[in-house]
């Protein structure tokens, strides 16, 4: 039993065709039309949802549906929605003012049942009851705040014609914002049972004065789990004045929120060309083209489906195959 990989990445938007237009034209990921032809097909709440398949994984979009006015039978008046029918994901449309962004991420097993076993014996919690075989979401509180879904492992394998335009070949990493590592190691490490990178572990010794900072570059103690092809990056300010602390004291009141995902490009110039030419809006530069053999760039949120973005083309850490 253990988990093999990220399954997907769960975003939510309210315009699917921009949706698809970024993912497309500036990712040069593809639609998988096998699983999700376009106009896209319904999601279990009602939403409509399209896939998007990067590497061994895939970005899920999700659209909610619009809620039916309800009416009032005692006053007989109406109003824009029915709370008690609103699905998660509209609630969280709502909550980030349309914006949208990473609403959950999926974990995959290869057997489920001893998998939430193992995780409810070490102090995991679900939401709600579940059957002993289908996906489950475990309860946000007990998961430090964070959206996360168990599900088993389906074997399915794109095929290459869904694959895109080889710009991104896979996912780098998932980036989290924690307040605290000792509350991150107990949810990654012990609960969920991830094996901890600890080449990845740095900053710990709070920020360097003489360390000229970059775009997006903010002083943090840093965390790896590396999980199937991908890692799971965890940032936990050092100080209290960067936009990672910002973004943890609004909006990480059980400890964690999501952050960013890194795609995995050879090219990161040709990434930034491209997503630049299709309107996503990057923050600072990158090194002029083969001045360095390690590259970073940043794409702000509200250009990119809600969603910080980190594509980048370094190897992974020593751990990662040793685990």
């Amino acid at each position: 039993m253990a988990f093999t990989k990220i399954h997907h990445v769960g975003l939510v938007t309210g315009d699917l065709d921009h949706a698809k237009h970024i993912l497309v034209e500036g990712f040069g990921l593809s639609l998988d039309e096998h699983r999700t032809p376009w106009p896209g097909k319904k999601g279990h709440d009602g939403s409509t949802i399209l896939e998007f398949p990067i590497g061994e994984m895939y970005y899920e979009v999700a659209k909610p549906s619009p809620v039916e006015p309800f009416v009032d039978n005692v006053t007989g008046g109406t109003s824009a929605f029915n709370l008690s029918e609103e699905s998660g994901s509209s609630k969280f449309l709502e909550g980030t003012k349309g914006r949208g962004g990473i609403y959950y991420i999926s974990i995959a097993s290869d057997d489920i049942k001893s998998d939430i076993e193992g995780i409810i014996s070490r102090g995991g919690k679900l939401d709600g009851e579940w059957n002993g075989s289908s996906s489950v979401f475990l309860d946000t509180k007990s998961a430090l705040g964070l959206n996360i879904q168990i599900v088993q492992d389906d074997g399915y394998f794109v095929h290459p014609y869904f694959k895109g335009n080889g710009t991104c070949t896979g996912m780098a990493h998932i980036g989290i914002a924690a307040r605290n590592p000792d509350e991150s190691r107990w949810l990654w490490g012990h609960v969920l049972g991830l094996k901890e990178d600890p080449s990845g572990e740095h900053g710990q010794e709070g920020p360097d004065p003489d360390r000229e900072l970059g775009a997006a570059d903010d002083p943090v103690h840093l965390l790896e789990y590396p999980i199937g092809g991908t890692v799971i990056e965890i940032s936990h300010p050092t100080t209290s004045d960067s936009g990672t602390a910002r973004l943890v004291a609004s909006r990480a009141a059980h400890g964690a929120v999501f952050h960013h995902t890194a795609p995995f490009a050879p090219d990161v110039h040709k990434f930034v060309d491209q997503a630049v030419s299709a309107g996503m809006e990057q923050i600072g530069s990158i090194p002029p083209k083969g001045t360095e053999s390690f590259v970073i760039g940043w794409f702000h949120p509200r250009a990119c489906l809600g969603m910080l973005l980190e594509p980048w083309n370094r190897p992974p850490g020593d751990y990662h195959y040793r685990g």
